[in-house]
């Protein structure tokens, strides 16, 4: 039944996001030739979006009034779901780590070193994930329009944040304090508690909901 579950999800996801996927090529496109990780770390910020797409088509097609006439548990629709978001993190570090290789390949003269290169994809990494933990609780509580709404404003707190701690700063400086085996363990180790604490405040309030 899982199978069968997280099949559908990325079904819908590759069938429904297809501009969204030559969006993703853009970026990689910019990054590599414009010298840039920046345009790189969008990538994990879209991810998410096109994940949350799988819930929003279920909803428009009343797929959770359809799921009740089988034998589907709810928490199983809710864990597939944040298992194709764990899918779709490794791939955005995938990636993440592609477009790294090739910009340091395109831009030989200055290529990015291992330490910065472990920074951007715990970054990236971490954001695949933060950002959904915090957007499909309030999917499953509210739907997703007024969920829509928390994602955007999760990431312009985000987009803001990273631009007021870049601007005027030393970000080689800035990159190299981050470069702690320890530090990136945690922020990483931190990532995945706040997947989990997600994960089973959702299947609660999935099961609680009247359909």
């Amino acid at each position: 039944m899982m199978k069968g579950l997280i099949t559908k999800e990325i079904l819908v996801l590759i069938k429904n996001n297809k501009m969204q996927f030559l969006c993703l090529l853009m970026f990689v496109v910019l990054g590599v030739f414009m010298k840039s990780p920046a345009y790189i770390m969008f990538i994990p910020f879209l991810i998410p979006m096109l994940v949350k797409q799988g819930l929003t088509v279920d909803e428009m097609s009343k797929w959770d009034k359809y799921s009740a006439c089988f034998p589907v548990d709810r928490k199983k629709i809710v864990s597939s779901k944040y298992i194709v978001v764990l899918i779709s993190a490794v791939l955005a570090s995938i990636i993440a780590l592609v477009s790294f290789i090739l910009i340091n390949v395109v831009n030989k003269d200055s290529a990015l070193s291992l330490s910065e290169i472990e920074v951007y994809l715990t970054a990236a990494s971490s954001i695949s994930i933060i950002l959904p933990a915090f957007m499909y609780p309030f999917d499953f509580k509210y739907g997703t329009a007024k969920g829509r709404v928390v994602y955007f404003i999760l990431t312009g707190i985000a987009v803001a944040g990273l631009s007021s701690a870049f601007m005027g700063a030393d970000v080689a400086a800035f990159v190299t304090k981050l470069t702690q085996p320890i530090l990136i363990a945690a922020i990483f180790a931190a990532a995945l508690i706040i997947f989990i604490v997600s994960w089973f405040i959702s299947a609660k309030i999935y099961e609680a909901r009247e359909i």
